[in-house]
């Protein structure tokens, strides 16, 4: 046999070019984060989330304070570190009802939207205000005068009532917005002409500036189209540019912000994109506008909220909201954007799922109405969308140098694999120096299940610094999607506990013990990271001080011997935390600690098997392996829905349910019976990156 002879030029080029592409692909990413090199500020501007009562809107309150979402609301902010700290709201003002009495004028009742503030106030969120509906259909026709000054006059009544009850300090910080998507013309039963709308614009600003100049006001939050489409949102613009003010007669109305609404079509950078064109058009249009900041507060992947998309379920979505993200804090070079960075981003995805799609429509949590037990009742998982903005959180505000390469080649952020890094300089004792590294494989709205990507991650220029310590989470398909679990179950309609609780297992992502970090400073890692996946590294000093109590404890019932414990990290101190643990007593004196995965979520669902008082300590044990003093609170358990022996006599069942809140028993009677050593406590202590390593 003769051996091959030498292939002609054609096919010898041809294979060069064919296996190109494959040397390629099988190349590594190559990541640098240089922690020595800070470039800009990293601001917060993704922590924001919104929702929509259904119809008919002047039943808002059923949907807007039903158990279902007060339970929503604790899970949103449960996220860490204030990862999430607005709730855009729709159709508030349908939260209030008015009367109409001879001689008095409008009255108003806002005992509903009182309750909605409180519920936010009480989980650590801010409302995004719309002053959106009409209170009693009181409301018909804003070109007529007598309902603009009524408008401007329940503005300011309501304004006042606000930074009465909670603080201007407090009340300062909502953004108060138009009447949302106006040129969708949902109105419900008011006629809103483009001067009707103006002349609505007008009494907002000058109601909310009686109350206090410090109340911001934007908007007109929606599509923006280019003219003439979108008449109402130019048209804003104009009045505001170069309009007259109804009440003032001044030329120009204030307008604080800007808000619009581009959303991804399925792409992320499409997102970009769009507010790049609009801005750019708003600035040369309207120069004065030029420095006013941008909110895109509906930035979703893609419209329609209820669609039951399988991406929206798993990890998929999380780490596209992170693309997003970093998409934004760094634009792509080609797209010369490196001057619209928005002032705030929100993905309005606070909406309750609804059966037969739990887990696939757009919300952050997976709902399920379970109507197999006596009473019914809900719960809720989280989905990793909800995770990722925990991770999100972990950021800090200096903006570290970063850069992603494959073969040679330096990728911006419209990749499969990028990158946001930061660091943190100590503010207190209880504080110390930390750096972020936060990696996504994102292939938009695609999942690959059998790809994976290389990646090598080079840290250097980390500083010295006491007891410096590392470790890695990660998010990805195989071992953190409650609604793969969910699958693998096959599809329960009412999950057992049991199943519910395997799913909840898939919640946080996969953390690697803290390790040393090298004295050299630099550290390398290769990885594999599944597409779609989110990888963040965390390294932190020690600080002097141990972290700082929390605050806020509140146990939730949920059903007969289940309770969602929900605390508050405001007064920790510190984001160096690996985990918190929980310890259950029966009889006060003999702690047993309860196994689960590490997480610093501010937020768990407890089964004692037996009734309790709660108490809950933090930084029971130093970091670093020394002593650390406890920080205890108490909250009552309520009882199981079944009388048990020791239930005090005359005791009220819950009335748990769907749309319906659990009635609580009096504290003293139980705190009397762990008196009697009749029941026990449960112990939650923090332990931070540096007490997990100690005891590697």
């Amino acid at each position: 046999m003769r051996p091959p002879g030498p292939r002609a030029p054609g096919l010898a080029l041809l294979a060069a070019l064919l296996a190109a592409p494959r040397a390629l692909a099988e190349a590594p990413h190559l990541v640098l984060v240089d922690a020595a090199r800070a470039l800009r500020p990293l601001r917060p501007f993704w922590r924001s989330t919104g929702f929509c009562p259904p119809l008919p809107h002047s039943q808002a309150d059923r949907y807007d304070l039903s158990w279902d979402q007060q339970l929503n609301l604790a899970y949103v902010g449960a996220v860490p570190h204030g990862g999430i700290e607005q709730v855009r709201t729709h159709w508030l003002l349908e939260l209030i009802t008015a009367r109409e009495s001879a001689g008095q004028g409008l009255s108003y009742n806002f005992t509903h939207l009182d309750g909605y503030l409180d519920l936010l106030r009480e989980n650590q969120l801010l409302p995004g205000f719309e002053l959106m509906g009409s209170p009693s259909q009181r409301f018909t026709d804003f070109e007529d005068k007598r309902q603009v000054l009524a408008w401007k006059e329940l503005v300011s009544l309501l304004a006042r009532r606000y930074i009465g009850r909670y603080g201007l300090s407090y009340v300062s910080k909502w953004n108060f917005e138009t009447w949302n998507e106006p040129d969708h013309h949902d109105f419900d039963n008011v006629t809103m002409t483009l001067q009707g709308f103006l002349n609505y614009y007008d009494a907002c600003s000058e109601g909310l500036r009686a109350a206090s100049p410090a109340l911001r006001l934007g908007g007109p939050g929606d599509s923006f189209h280019p003219w003439p489409r979108s008449p109402l949102c130019w048209g804003l613009l104009e009045h505001c540019h170069n309009g007259t003010n109804f009440f003032t007669g001044e030329l120009g109305v204030r307008l604080d912000y800007i808000s619009l609404h581009k959303k991804g079509a399925g792409s992320s950078i499409y997102i970009l994109e769009q507010e790049q064109a609009t801005v750019q058009q708003i600035r040369r249009l309207f120069p004065k506008f030029a420095d006013t900041p941008v909110y895109n507060d509906e930035a979703d992947p893609l419209v329609g909220w209820a669609l039951p998309q399988p991406w929206r379920a798993d990890v998929t979505y999380a780490a596209m909201v992170v693309k997003v993200v970093a998409q934004h804090q760094n634009p792509p070079r080609a797209n010369g954007s490196a001057a619209l960075r928005p002032a705030l981003l929100s993905n309005d995805n606070a909406f309750l799922s609804f059966h037969p799609h739990p887990f696939t429509q757009r919300t952050l949590t997976a709902r399920f109405q379970v109507n197999d037990t006596e009473p019914p009742h809900v719960q809720l998982l989280r989905k990793p969308v909800l995770t990722a903005m925990a991770l999100l959180a972990l950021l800090d505000g200096r903006q570290l140098w970063a850069e992603v390469s494959r073969g040679g080649t330096v990728l911006d952020s419209n990749h499969t694999v990028g990158v946001l890094a930061s660091a943190h300089l100590p503010a207190g004792p209880r504080d110390a120096w930390r750096a972020t590294v936060l990696l996504y494989a994102s292939d938009d709205t695609r999942a690959h299940a059998a790809r994976a990507v290389p990646v090598t991650l080079r840290l250097l220029g980390v500083p010295r610094g006491p007891g410096l310590v590392y470790v890695t989470l990660a998010l990805d398909n195989p071992r953190c999607s409650p609604h793969g679990e969910w699958q693998r179950l096959g599809r329960p309609v009412f999950p057992t506990a049991e199943e519910f609780r395997r799913m909840r297992a898939a919640e946080d992502p996969v953390a690697e013990a803290p390790r040393p970090f090298p004295a050299s400073g630099r550290l390398t890692l290769s990885v594999e990271l599944r597409l779609p996946s989110l990888l963040l590294l965390h390294v932190c000093a020690r600080p002097e001080k141990p972290p700082g109590p929390v605050t806020r404890l509140r146990a939730l019932p949920l059903t007969r011997g289940q309770v969602l414990l929900v605390w508050s990290d405001e007064r920790v101190g510190s984001k160096c935390l690996w985990t918190y643990e929980i310890q259950f007593s029966a009889d006060g004196e003999v702690y047993t600690p309860i196994s689960r995965k590490p997480s610093t979520f501010n937020l768990f669902v407890f089964s004692p098997g037996v009734l309790a008082t709660l108490s809950r300590s933090y930084g029971a044990l130093d970091p670093w392996g020394g002593p650390r003093g406890a920080h205890i609170q108490q909250v009552c358990l309520p009882p199981q829905s079944q009388p048990s022996p020791l239930a005090p006599t005359g005791f009220e069942r819950w009335t748990t349910g769907p749309d319906r809140a659990p009635s609580r028993p009096a504290c003293t009677t139980w705190r009397s019976l762990h008196r009697q050593g009749r029941r026990g406590p449960v112990t939650v202590s923090g332990a931070d990156l540096g007490a997990a390593e100690a005891r590697r």
